[in-house]
């Protein structure tokens, strides 16, 4: 069972796992007025459809338009940017040429990237360990990634009975090569990931892309998470 990315967003945020701030919103005017509640000066504007690839997607009544995550500077922006992707049709990677009708927005404070990374926890059923991927080549799909370069991709497995421990999260922050206040962030944002996942009994967490801003803070910009339908 998959959840949209605005709830899997608000579960993470209840376990400390950090998140830009984000409104969802039902309606073009609601996507307006969560833009207005929000810092600021950017958003960013996303479709909620259960399938990857929505920024590089089309809409099926404007197939060489935007796809369906859009930077606004404006709420009269933002207010553009939903009146085209609410009610119409999004065609994604994953989503195959009939595509999804797109029914939810999720309108997030646009942060400043400094580098995207891949992260993901999964349970491993053979082992039934649980399994922290990461990888330096974020924002990409992971299945690419494990073709072309498997050597990018490193998994730290964890005894659910013995849990996560520092040497753990510092063996992935190691492997993403990050550093000072970043290396300190990303050891809290793993712990709390592992925590979220466990206490939540999840199938699968995937961040993609976790990034690092230019204030040195990890975070989730996108994110994934998908149950056993049991």
């Amino acid at each position: 069972m998959n959840i949209h990315e605005y709830q899997a967003k608000e579960l993470l945020e209840k376990y400390n796992v950090a998140v830009p701030k984000g409104i969802a919103a039902m309606s073009v005017e609601e996507a307006v007025k969560a833009a207005e509640s929000l810092p600021g000066p950017l958003y960013v504007v996303k479709s909620q459809i259960h399938a990857g690839g929505r920024g590089a997607g089309h809409f099926t009544n404007d197939k060489q338009g935007k796809g369906g995550v859009r930077l606004c500077k404006t709420a009269e922006e933002v207010k553009d940017a939903a009146e085209a992707m609410m009610g119409n049709t999004l065609v994604t990677i994953q989503t195959g040429a009939e595509g999804k009708q797109v029914n939810r927005l999720y309108v997030t404070d646009g942060v400043d990237i400094d580098k995207e990374y891949y992260c993901s926890v999964v349970l491993d059923r053979g082992t039934s360990r649980v399994t922290f991927m990461v990888s330096t080549e974020g924002g990409m799909d992971i299945e690419e990634v494990a073709e072309k370069t498997p050597e990018k991709i490193t998994h730290v497995d964890i005894d659910p009975v013995t849990g996560m421990s520092g040497f753990h999260a510092r063996k992935l922050a190691f492997a993403l090569g990050l550093e000072g206040a970043a290396f300190k962030s990303s050891i809290k944002f793993f712990m709390s990931l592992y925590k979220a996942f466990v206490e939540l009994d999840a199938a699968i967490v995937e961040i993609n892309p976790m990034i690092v801003t230019d204030k040195n803070e990890v975070m989730a910009l996108d994110a994934k998470m998908n149950f056993d339908e049991n």
